[in-house]
């Protein structure tokens, strides 16, 4: 088994976790504390839309690892200077994302992790640049209600 399917099946168990105890947790401390006139959701919809995605990823991760292992050279080639690179552009994002908004900064974002981290096809790359952070952006603000950051231009 390689470091990637490792690592799958640690973030699938964990998602799990988080799922059953940690979010469900949430809910009940509201119902504890008497606020239940939410307009929006309420308080897990999002973590619940979280901790669905990193269970999916890491199911996907595990079962396409599993095919391409040969193929895919080593685990973790990027190693701690790529970890800290992505490190220091999450960084950058999330402070410039209060200056610029949620939406050019998002793009901004994939387009330096897919620039720096070399992505192998530029024609699904560029999409997914785009309509990502647009989707991301409808989804959380018309559905959840969430207040993003926005900008003089979003």
């Amino acid at each position: 088994m390689n470091a990637d399917r490792v690592l799958a099946l640690i973030f699938a168990v964990l998602s799990l976790y988080f799922l059953a105890v940690m979010v469900p947790e949430v809910g009940a401390q509201e119902k504890a504390m008497g606020s239940l006139n939410f307009y929006t959701v309420g308080p897990t919809a999002l973590p619940y839309l979280t901790g669905v995605m990193v269970l999916v990823f890491s199911v996907g991760t595990f079962l396409i690892s599993g095919h391409h292992a040969a193929e895919q050279g080593p685990a973790f080639s990027v190693g701690l200077k790529g970890g800290l690179g992505f490190f220091a552009i999450t960084l950058v994002y999330a402070m410039g994302m209060t200056v610029v908004g949620f939406l050019p900064a998002s793009i901004l974002f994939l387009a330096a992790v897919f620039g720096i981290f070399r992505v192998p096809s530029w024609r699904i790359a560029v999409p997914v640049t785009l309509v990502v952070p647009v989707l991301l952006d409808q989804i959380l603000r018309k559905l959840f209600l969430v207040p993003l950051p926005g900008s003089c231009l979003f």
